[in-house]
């Protein structure tokens, strides 16, 4: 039996379009045999309300039965089209086509497939109930670990590109007064293979920052929240230093340094504050009681704009 190839996309429920913020509720699927498939979550709601706590959990469940009547529906029309691939894409293509709605497609992916059903239960177990081992990369946890950072703070930091036609450089977090670009965040780490590659993005990240000045798009203010490589001596650590060097070499940027692990940020912290914040260098070596409280560190810093 030769395989079926299979497009599908992932249904998403974003409430709060500007966060960026989503989970994953289902699985479309269009084959080239003609058969148009879904599978979509319609019992568990608790992992979703837990996770947007703000959001009445009414309002969820009813958007979500109001949405899978008229997948279903829609769904069924294209399988009265089997034979007609080009109306059964349409119909694809219109489902996923990106709009601003509480319930959203990812972009389409692509498999082959003997048994298309047993491929759309493994995509739904995969991206719906997380039935896989995912480690989130050390620049992810430390992602992760700002986004909480930030939830104290009374202002509001958003993901957002900044630059021109030119450069176009994506910053995680970003704090914006009107039209003004106050400050932005950007976690990074340097813990890689060899000294060449810390230098290579380091090198990159300069080269972003120095651009987006030019363009005149840079931030008042802009945050590298880093982790060193784990080695105490040697041409990885002398890289990094070089590194946080010449980004501290611009009045405008600092670069508050940490190690960490993938869970959790180890008990000794560094703090640089730049002078265009707080009008004064000062340099701050810490050690901690607890990890998480090199979190209140880092707002100091930051509240300090």
């Amino acid at each position: 039996m030769s395989a079926i190839i299979c497009n599908y996309a992932v249904l998403r429920f974003q409430p709060y379009l500007d966060t960026g913020e989503f989970a994953n509720l289902g699985i479309i699927m269009l084959c080239n045999n003609g058969v148009f498939l879904q599978r979509v979550e319609t019992v568990a709601r608790k992992r979703i309300t837990q996770f947007f706590d703000k959001l009445p959990a009414k309002v969820f469940t009813q958007a979500r039965q109001h949405f899978v009547t008229e997948l279903k529906r829609t769904v069924d029309l294209a399988n009265q089209h089997q034979g007609q691939p080009e109306v059964q894409l349409r119909i694809f293509k219109d489902l996923i086509e990106p709009r601003e709605a509480m319930f959203r497609f990812s972009r389409p992916g692509t498999l082959a497939a003997k048994d298309p059903q047993a491929a759309l239960d493994e995509l739904f177990n995969r991206y719906v109930h997380h039935d896989f081992k995912h480690v989130a990369s050390p620049e992810e946890q430390l992602t992760k670990d700002v986004t909480q950072w930030l939830k104290s703070l009374n202002r509001r930091y958003t993901e957002q590109t900044l630059g021109n036609d030119i450069v176009r450089v994506k910053l995680p977090f970003v704090w914006q007064e009107g039209a003004h670009i106050r400050q932005a965040i950007k976690p990074i780490s340097f813990d890689l293979d060899d000294a060449s590659k810390i230098i290579e993005k380091g090198d990159k990240w300069l080269a972003h920052l120095r651009r987006l000045k030019i363009s005149g798009h840079n931030p008042d203010d802009m945050v590298f929240i880093s982790q060193a490589p784990k080695v105490q001596k040697g041409p990885k650590l002398q890289a990094y230093r070089e590194i946080c060097q010449e980004i501290e070499g611009s009045t405008q940027h600092v670069c508050y340094q940490s190690n960490l692990d993938n869970t959790a940020f180890s008990r000794q912290f560094q703090h640089l504050f730049s002078q265009h914040s707080v009008r004064c260098l000062q340099f701050f070596k810490l050690t901690l009681k607890r990890p998480q409280t090199g979190a209140f560190c880092v707002l100091n810093r930051l509240k300090a704009v």
